[in-house]
């Protein structure tokens, strides 16, 4: 496992992010992180209800983990989704983002 500390730049949806992660030595990389164990509906649906449940969850996101905060991730080596983004678990002020919007109830676990 390692661990990073990012910056939060974009919520895409309730479970991915954009993330500028600090990988030492004066080195930065912007990566799409999906987060770990959860699933929320997606952006890009054709059907309404699930576009508006997918900008609600991407809100609460946002809300819990706003965009220029500081986070820390967690994930694996090579342990990417089939779209190449790095799963991850995703840590601000100690509580796991996924942890907290399952409790909250926009997604589910998977």
């Amino acid at each position: 496992m390692y661990t990073y500390r990012a910056e939060v730049i974009r919520w895409v949806d309730g479970d991915t992010v954009i993330v500028e992660i600090d990988c030492g030595f004066y080195v930065k990389r912007t990566e799409r992180i999906r987060l770990a164990r959860i699933n929320t509906p997606e952006m890009n649906s054709k059907i309404a209800r699930t576009v508006r449940a997918a900008k609600h969850a991407r809100m609460i996101a946002n809300k819990f983990c706003p965009v220029g905060s500081i986070v820390k991730i967690e994930t694996y080596k090579n342990k990417q989704d089939m779209y190449a983004r790095y799963i991850a678990e995703i840590w601000f002020t100690g509580v796991n983002c996924s942890d907290y919007l399952l409790e909250v109830g926009v997604g589910v676990e998977v």
